[in-house]
């Protein structure tokens, strides 16, 4: 079943980002300030000119994390083994990445490599609005998207406990399975069940404030209106806010659907 979910997964996210055209040009002011690395985690999405769609285990997308330092130090995921390392960076956006260690999980398919042999190629980074691009020479090796201390609270699979709207119970809106959702970073996307069909939605996020596009969805039939009133009060969502283990979305100042982050004791049960 999990492996099925994330076939599914992968699916929807190769094509939500098929209508997107990449470029080697980056619009807005180029912010060349070497503080910027240190602010943001930076999820992978685009390496050698393709859009990034791997996932591995917990649904988690490939990241680069920077620290201060002479040399900086790096941390990371290659969404199968973890990453670290140095990396030397100066003011006029030069960067090498020096020899890099991974745990040693055996991973499947050459994303990993892939990633590792661009990360040896680096000679240059910019950074414009919250987005990472690294170079080697004028070809453009990788792009990031930064994601704030603040969302990154955010990560994890979040599973609905309450929605707004129906006069039916909860319980039997979702008798069987409830939704859950996952935001991928990365590819700047909800993603997760509607408690019968996986779906994606690209979002945009502004401070508190959230917005979700039209849903892309698989096209299984679906018993009762749990999965129409999920994707109904989706696009109602304007705003969020997220305490401890719980994240609400809000229209305006009301609570509409509020989700219960996962954890290995919920999955397992």
């Amino acid at each position: 079943m999990k492996k099925n979910t994330l076939i599914i997964f992968a699916f929807l996210l190769m094509f939500a980002l098929g209508s997107c055209h990449s470029s080697k040009s980056i619009s807005g002011q180029t912010m060349n300030n070497k503080q910027m690395l240190y602010q943001y985690k930076w999820y992978l999405s685009e390496l050698d000119g393709k859009p990034y769609t791997f996932v591995g285990k917990n649904n988690e997308t490939s990241w680069l994390l920077f620290t201060e330092g002479n040399p900086s130090k790096v941390s990371g995921y290659t969404a199968c083994n973890n990453l670290m390392g140095s990396v030397e960076v100066t003011d006029e956006n030069s960067m090498k990445f020096l020899p890099l260690a991974t745990t040693k999980m055996f991973c499947p398919g050459n994303e990993e490599a892939s990633l590792l042999k661009a990360l040896s190629s680096v000679t240059a980074y910019n950074i414009a609005d919250t987005q990472l691009v690294l170079s080697n020479g004028n070809a453009v090796v990788a792009k990031f998207n930064g994601v704030s201390p603040g969302m990154e609270r955010l990560s994890g699979t979040w599973e609905l406990n309450y929605i707004s709207g129906p006069k039916i119970s909860f319980e039997g809106l979702y008798p069987d399975k409830k939704p859950t959702v996952i935001f991928n970073f990365s590819a700047k996307i909800l993603m997760g069940n509607t408690s019968c069909n996986g779906f994606s939605s690209k979002y945009t996020i502004n401070g508190n404030q959230i917005y979700f596009a039209d849903a892309l969805k698989t096209m299984m039939f679906c018993e009762g209106g749990g999965e129409d009133t999920f994707l109904s009060m989706l696009k109602k969502v304007n705003r969020y806010t997220v305490n401890d283990n719980m994240l609400t979305f809000m229209m305006d100042d009301i609570a509409i659907m509020r989700f219960a982050k996962q954890t290995e004791e919920t999955k397992n049960n």
